[in-house]
């Protein structure tokens, strides 16, 4: 058995999981993406091991075990485009429906799951020797095999009719952001690799039910699935080196009630921090944002710095999103890529000249230096005579000294 095929999908179902767990920024729609990267690499292993293997223990495990995500690929497929397209990533209760098949499926494979081993290696050996459609038995206790078969070739048709539509309805998206090369690039390639998987299941699905069995002995075959795997695992390595794609295209919108922002005077603020946003941004960027959208960010990240929030210990992206009401991706692209700084790096800095400002009052008079890092919002001591030193070339005990 050639494996290079396996040891691909293996790493590209890694790093998509890996993607679902450890990514903070544009949550909704990335986890569709690693939803989707994540079951079509699956799908990918599953039909390789139907085609190839002779293992009973192998078809059970992948042929037997897997065969429900396939009702999956299409909804995630489909909404990580649509929320994308859209900046957009809340379902709606009809949106549900479109996992409904799915849950059937789920349901109705329970009971084989929870069968004995020996039954389930007798079922896949069936399906090595082709005798499994031909046979009484049937391993989905609410779907017949013959409609789950029938089901599938129009199932991903039907998806790839909505994500060629989503594409169509939406185009004009891609003609507003003239910055947004990598994100099209990322897209057109997505919306290739779902064609022609698509393309290659059904035709996979037909050559097995016409029983053209030398369809799969043909090299050409085997160097085509190699070539999907392969695809798939760049597609995740591609998050890694273009980490830009995870912001998705950050539409802009007047996310914020005028009625909320403070009063001219009120933007006046004596705090030298707030000068941050402005001191990152004196060489000319181009970015997505129109200029009167990144007045909305600014403005309500002054508001955020004038009430002090930074001091607060879990002080991160969601916390801002959750005081402004503008989206994680968006400030995740702001400051990535409009102001060009690390977000801990600047919020880290607000805190440190919020410390100098307390010692040159005199406030490290009356409390020890610890107590002064706590106050500044840094959860370890340590941490906080790193960023001072780093910021004014001088630990904060010997600046103390000069006062």
């Amino acid at each position: 058995m050639n494996v290079p095929i396996v040891y691909l999908c293996a790493f590209s179902i890694f790093l998509s999981l890996t993607l679902l767990f450890y990514n903070k920024g544009y949550k909704g729609a990335n986890r569709f993406l690693s939803g989707y990267l994540s079951c079509s690499s699956l799908l990918l292993i599953t039909q390789y091991f139907f085609i190839y293997s002779k293992s009973a223990d192998l078809t059970t495990i992948f042929v037997a075990g897997f065969p429900s995500l396939f009702y999956l690929i299409g909804p995630f497929a489909y909404f990580y485009v649509r929320s994308i397209l859209r900046d957009n990533v809340k379902l709606s209760k009809k949106d549900y429906l479109h996992f409904l098949l799915f849950i059937i499926i789920f349901i109705g494979l329970l009971p084989f799951f929870f069968s004995s081993w020996e039954y389930k290696c007798f079922i896949s050996q069936k399906i090595i020797d082709r005798t499994y459609m031909g046979s009484i038995y049937n391993i989905n206790y609410l779907v017949p095999k013959t409609i789950n078969q029938i089901l599938r070739p129009p199932f991903a048709l039907f998806y790839l009719v909505l994500v060629s539509r989503e594409f169509i309805k939406n185009r004009n998206v891609f003609k507003s952001f003239s910055q947004a090369k990598v994100m099209k690039i990322w897209l057109g390639l997505f919306y290739l690799l779902f064609s022609l998987t698509v393309i290659f299941y059904i035709i996979v699905h037909l050559v097995y039910h016409l029983n053209i069995n030398f369809f799969y002995t043909n090299l050409w075959f085997y160097y085509v699935i190699s070539s999907i795997a392969f695809f798939y695992l760049v597609f995740n390595f591609s998050l890694v080196l273009f980490p830009q794609i995870l912001y998705g295209l950050p539409i802009p919108k007047l996310v914020m009630n005028p009625n909320t922002f403070h009063s001219d005077e009120s933007m006046h603020y004596n705090d030298e921090s707030a000068n941050l946003i402005i001191d990152n941004k004196r060489s000319p960027v181009n970015t997505f944002f129109s200029k009167e959208y990144e007045f909305e960010i600014e403005a309500a990240i002054h508001i955020w710095i004038a009430d002090k929030k930074y001091l607060e210990v879990n002080a991160s992206l969601i916390s801002i999103s959750t005081q402004t009401n503008l989206p994680v991706h968006h400030l995740s692209y702001y400051f990535n890529s409009v102001l060009k700084v690390k977000y801990t790096d600047w919020r880290n800095r607000l805190r440190i000249e919020f410390a100098k400002t307390q010692i040159d009052s005199g406030f490290h008079k009356s409390v020890t230096l610890e107590a002064l890092s706590v106050e500044s919002g840094f959860a370890t001591q340590s941490t906080f005579i790193k960023s001072f030193k780093n910021a004014f070339g001088c630990t904060p005990s010997k600046y103390i000294k000069t006062k």
